[in-house]
């Protein structure tokens, strides 16, 4: 090598210029084959590495195969991983929060970074053409009662969480890298069961339990036949209310541990509350006088807000503040909803999109919308009899790929189609409730994605969706948490927040 290398030098200009161009390709392929050698030696297999190796549930992911997929199921695992990492796919998100009460996970919202609704990597409120992440903007009534905004709020959920399986991947496995089937292998939990057929959650039936849905409540892929390849949505958390496994019932920081890999927003900036997988359960309480006070035996207002909507529905829950906040203590006491009070809360002064047929703002400054036809569930819902809420807000698609009959609401394109923005952009997923929307918004500034917003329908950052909740009469008066869960349809995931109140009696 020695004598080569004397030879190459002693040589001609031309000669070192050759021996310059094989030093590049060889650090080349060292820095690669480098890569490729770290990233399926430590996250081979679901994070598993061992095949001989039990970790209880840990081991039946070992086996694990997508349920459309065939072969081997490693080298699919590994084919899946490579083609998201170099095509930059990245798995698709749903983001929201609980703002009234005030929720525990937008303590933060004190800190100079957020204030006005400002934020160093997503705003949950300011984006989507509703202000910009790095200036702010008006709040409205996704502020506290203080003025302040929202924090991270809406960075707190579960991921990997299927229905009848016992735990979400993001618990089971601390170096899980997300994956689903194709034709859509970067949204999670597409065409994916995150667990073996074996395992069921508590109080599912057996054996393994499917959809328990009715299919008017329903958010996505509407024209699919139940069951079948294309209800591509079928193992998703809405798909069976209440019985998908949650990580933590208040939700977990940034949907991961920071050794996961996921992509999308799995975002959380670490700050001196809260880091990157902390639990919402965890949480310091709010402070004694700021908790609002509702009364046993009346209604109580409540009110969420998405940032990313994936479909699905939600549910509030009720825990005694003494006692641990699981979610099993939560699945003790849901609320019920009045289901004459489903509203929709405009924050801006100025209403997005406004036609002739919006209705004036009135001097209060907060346009309020009853949802016309609202939908509940209390059928195939866990606990058993219990009432959950469809997400009154429709998707507009961004693709269609793998979904049935693509073509019918216009194309496979979605809102990467020639009439974006509009109202003939992407895939609206059912009727916006209300009557003046006309498509997608055109969205500038940090913060805007590919979906945007509608007047009232898909990524819709300018607005609560509003509810009010029955205290159950006899009720002991005390200090209780309350939590609300979003069960995504689109993805395997699950957004959670809770609040403390003080019921009286």
């Amino acid at each position: 090598s020695y004598t080569l290398f004397i030879v190459f030098v002693t040589d001609s200009i031309i000669n070192i210029y050759l021996l310059f161009f094989f030093f590049l390709l060889f650090y080349f392929f060292l820095y690669t084959s480098f890569f490729l050698f770290f990233f399926f030696f430590f996250q081979a297999e679901d994070g598993i590495r061992d095949a001989q190796e039990s970790r209880g549930l840990g081991d039946v992911y070992k086996r694990q195969v997508s349920t459309q997929s065939t072969g081997n199921p490693q080298l699919t695992q590994m084919a899946l991983r490579f083609i998201c990492i170099a095509a930059g796919v990245t798995l698709t998100l749903g983001h929201g929060a609980l703002y009234h009460p005030t929720p525990r996970n937008a303590m933060d919202n004190v800190l100079p970074e957020y204030a006005g609704g400002k934020s160093p990597t997503q705003g949950c409120t300011c984006t989507n053409g509703n202000g910009d992440l790095t200036q702010g903007c008006d709040l409205g009534n996704r502020a506290t009662v203080d003025g302040l905004s929202d924090g991270q709020a809406c960075l707190w959920w579960s991921q990997g969480c299927s229905i009848g399986c016992d735990k979400c991947m993001t618990e089971i496995d601390k170096d899980w890298t997300a994956s689903a089937a194709p034709p859509q292998a970067g949204k999670i939990g597409f065409r994916t069961r995150y667990c073996n057929a074996s395992f069921n959650s508590a109080g599912a039936p057996s054996p393994m339990m499917s959809s328990t849905l009715p299919k008017e409540a329903w958010t996505l892929n509407l024209n699919a036949i139940e069951g079948s390849e294309q209800d591509s949505y079928r193992y998703n958390p809405w798909r069976a209310p209440g019985y998908a496994p949650i990580v933590d019932p208040c939700g977990q920081a940034g949907g991961k541990l920071s050794s996961q890999h996921i992509g999308g927003d799995s975002i959380f900036t670490d700050n001196k509350f809260a880091s990157m997988g902390d639990l919402g359960s965890n949480l310091p309480a709010t402070p004694t006088d700021k908790r609002p006070r509702w009364v046993a035996g009346a209604n109580a207002k409540v009110a969420w807000g998405p940032l990313y909507n994936h479909g699905g529905g939600y549910q509030y829950r009720l825990c005694p503040a003494g006692e641990p906040l699981t979610e099993r203590c939560f699945q003790k006491m849901p609320l019920e909803f009045d289901r004459t009070k489903q509203t929709m809360v405009w924050n801006t002064r100025e209403i997005p999109g406004a036609t002739s047929k919006t209705p004036v703002v009135p001097p209060n400054q907060t346009l309020r919308w009853p949802v016309p036809h609202p939908v509940f569930v209390d059928n195939g819902t866990w606990p058993i009899g219990s009432s959950w809420a469809r997400d009154p807000i429709p998707r507009i698609n961004d693709n269609n790929l793998g979904l049935a009959d693509p073509e019918s609401c216009p194309g496979p394109k979605g809102t990467d189609g020639p009439d974006c923005p509009g109202p003939h952009c992407g895939c609206l997923q059912f009727e916006p409730p209300c009557p003046w929307d006309e498509g997608q918004l055109n969205c500038t500034g940090a913060g805007c994605h590919g979906n945007g917003m509608g007047s009232c329908s898909s990524d819709w950052v300018v607005g609560l969706i509003e509810d009010e909740v029955k205290i159950p009469e006899d009720l002991a008066a005390g200090e209780y948490v309350l939590s609300w869960r979003w069960d995504a349809e689109e993805t395997a995931q699950i957004w959670a927040n809770c609040a403390d109140v003080i019921v009286t009696n």
